[in-house]
């Protein structure tokens, strides 16, 4: 077991440490080789199709509080009754959507 010089603080590490102890940089122990130079690559998760869906659902809840607030200031409250009907979809698509994501994300 050799030591090496941490290049981010500089102390010294087992060269099978697979990251610095002070600073947590990744090192190129553990019988592992770095590719990228040392820097680390984070890889993403959560599926495009579902960030979508949480914008979507977004935006159908900010239409509906916008057709509710125009719904019940006028003369009729049908727009407003609509627009609740819009907000409660709404909320119920963005949860289970963030559900979702967060069971697909680990």
């Amino acid at each position: 077991m050799a030591l090496i010089k941490c290049p981010e603080c500089g102390i010294e590490v087992s060269d099978r440490a697979e990251s610095c102890p002070k600073c947590a940089y990744p090192t190129a122990g553990g019988g592992t080789t770095q590719a990228h130079g040392g820097k680390t690559q984070t890889i993403e998760q959560t599926s495009k199709r579902y960030k979508l869906q949480q914008l979507l659902s977004t935006f159908l809840i900010i239409g509906s509080v916008i057709v509710m607030i125009v719904g019940f200031s006028g003369e009729s409250s049908g727009a407003g009754a609509f627009g609740m009907l819009g907000l409660i979809a709404g909320l119920i698509w963005f949860i289970g959507v963030r559900f979702i994501s967060w069971w697909h994300h680990g």
